[in-house]
């Protein structure tokens, strides 16, 4: 995944993208730079550009597509 994908969405869909994973980072305690954000952030667009237009349904996918609990950096 790269950011530039970013680039396929309106601004809804970036806003949109943005907002989930922000909100499920913020859930997890993980920073939306670390990889499992960056591997949500793949996640979230490639479910706006196929079409996605819930936040809660962009969640679940980010869930199931990233198993195991995260824990927070203990750095972080």
């Amino acid at each position: 995944m790269s950011l530039l994908s970013l680039l396929y969405l309106d601004d809804h869909g970036v806003e949109l993208v943005t907002n989930a994973v922000k909100h499920w980072c913020r859930a997890r305690h993980v920073p939306m730079q670390s990889i499992q954000g960056q591997k949500a952030m793949g996640i979230a667009i490639d479910k706006v550009l196929a079409g996605e237009s819930s936040p809660a349904a962009l969640i679940e996918a980010i869930d199931s597509h990233i198993p195991g609990e995260v824990h927070k950096d203990p750095h972080g």
